[in-house]
């Protein structure tokens, strides 16, 4: 292309230079095949571009037949092009200008291989008679096979209701298609020689057991009546942060008064749970032993999060849970990551059946049939604002590095703050917690992607959380940098690979 340019200039520098009569024609001669030229090189640089998307989208579909055909023996060629053709079709890029004519997967040995056409209707080299020209390309994976249990640990919280300036749509809306379409993408239709399990752990101020039978499990069983600053009751009382009574009310209106001039409430337990403490705070040790934070919470900041579903195999029971999910309530992220362990924990001891994580010894074992990953995928903005004490979402300062006013999350973040106990929370802030949690699940053997979006990296903490939470900075996907669909689909990809490799 520069070699056309600069013979154009060259001749354009002659032509002023010159005034004979006969340099108009010559120019005329030399300009029209110089066109010609330059015109093939726009055509030809515009193929380069097709047949690299259509390599990237080759890549998509070869990892998706290649997975498929790890958990189906019986596949055949016919099945694996039907089933992944339309990984080619969604992920190509340019069929605007370069239709697909052709596609097909090649099921080998020991590999798997895709090929494809494309037709480029040409823009210049038409005037020459070449009106289009073919693209070929392929994409070979090689076969192999792992177990894997992934969770998904969702950010269910008011800020999700932002609009997502790239869109239009609410960041929660955005957030829904793409992990319906990760789902959908990575869950094999079938489950084969290795399987693939996902879970799913929506958050916001706490996460939602969906039962009562299923919170009691979690974190004891209620039991009638009224607890003064304490758990295990139907009901609890408790002092509201003293500050609430002299910073934002000349009364405590609505509300009892105690012998202390304090402002008291009483709020209901909810089948939400919330942080585990004591010596066992940061470890998946059983519930039945050790059981996690209750929660207490009123219609300001509820218990309203779309609950967790355990490991499953079914594409549509998570995707219909996916569908219900809402933006609301205030952060406690260190306890979306806490389910994300136990979510593919075999230690916590409260899942059933085909939801029960494998064994943390299938982790390094050297038997490719029973060998597994287990995989959490956190997805965040890091604004987290919310930490307990005594299951109560405490009023006292959580550090969340959002304003320096200590009060300030209370009431933008976190609901009412007449609903805020007045003690400090239990394990710390937030962000404490997050890391020492994310950094207790790595060493059992969880790998840890985070998917940030809408991060404002002018909060060290935030940054931070990312940081420490993630396996390695390779396993941090910047959502903000594209969108929350490619941020899905490159982590679709990956696991995607992870499934066809020991």
């Amino acid at each position: 292309m520069n070699l056309v340019i600069n013979c154009v200039l060259t001749v354009m520098r002659r032509f002023i230079r010159h005034d004979r009569g006969n340099m108009s024609l010559i120019l005329g001669l030399c300009l029209a095949p110089l066109m010609v030229c330059a015109g093939v090189a726009v055509d030809y640089v515009r193929a380069l571009n097709a047949r690299t998307q259509l390599i990237a989208a080759l890549d998509t579909a070869t990892l998706y037949a290649a997975a498929y055909s790890a958990n189906n023996a019986s596949a055949t060629d016919a099945s694996l092009t039907t089933i992944s053709k339309a990984y080619v079709t969604q992920n190509y890029e340019n069929a605007g200008d370069a239709q697909i004519t052709s596609f097909s997967v090649k099921n080998g040995t020991t590999s798997i291989t895709s090929t494809a056409s494309i037709k480029l209707t040409t823009y210049f080299m038409a005037v020459g008679g070449y009106t289009t020209m073919n693209l070929n390309a392929s994409s070979t994976v090689l076969k192999s096979g792992i177990n894997l249990e992934v969770a998904l640990v969702l950010d269910n919280t008011n800020s999700m209701n932002s609009i997502n300036a790239k869109t239009g749509n609410s960041a929660i809306t955005d957030l829904k298609a793409a992990a319906q379409k990760f789902i959908t993408t990575v869950m094999p239709a079938t489950q084969g020689t290795y399987y693939t399990k996902i879970a799913l752990v929506p958050y916001n101020n706490s996460v939602n057991m969906g039962t009562a039978v299923m919170a009691a499990a979690a974190r004891g069983a209620v039991q009638s009546g009224t607890s003064n600053n304490g758990v295990g009751k139907a009901f609890q009382q408790f002092n509201t942060s003293s500050t609430y009574k002299a910073s934002y009310s000349s009364s405590c209106d609505n509300y009892s008064n105690n012998s202390n001039n304090v402002c008291q409430e009483t709020l209901p337990v909810t089948n939400c749970v919330t942080e585990r403490t004591g010596a066992t705070a940061y470890t998946d040790a059983s519930m039945s032993v050790y059981p996690v934070g209750w929660n207490y919470a009123g219609s300001a900041n509820g218990c309203t999060v779309t609950p967790v579903i355990p490991l499953s195999t079914s594409a549509t029971i998570l995707n219909t849970a996916i569908t219900t999910m809402a933006a609301s309530n205030s952060t406690a992220g260190q306890v979306g990551l806490a389910w994300g362990w136990y979510a593919l924990s075999p230690n916590v001891g409260i899942w059933s059946g085909s939801s029960i994580p494998a064994g943390y010894d299938k982790l390094t074992t050297t038997d490719p049939a029973t060998k597994v990953r287990k995989v959490m995928v956190i997805m965040t903005d890091g604004e987290y604002n919310s930490a307990y004490c005594k299951g109560v979402i405490t009023g006292y300062d959580t550090t969340n590095g959002s304003s320096g006013n200590p009060y300030y999350w209370s009431v933008v973040g976190s609901g009412d703050p007449s609903q805020h106990i007045g003690c400090a929370p239990t394990n710390g802030d937030s962000y404490t917690q997050s890391a020492a949690m994310c950094g207790a699940a790595q060493d059992a053997g969880i790998e840890i992607y985070v998917i940030t979006f809408q991060l404002n990296k002018s909060y060290q903490k935030r940054v931070d959380l990312v940081n420490n939470c993630a396996t390695d900075s390779s396993h941090i996907i910047d959502a903000d940098s594209t969108s929350l669909d490619a941020a899905f689909s490159s982590l679709a990809n990956q696991i995607l690979a992870m499934r066809i490799s020991s």
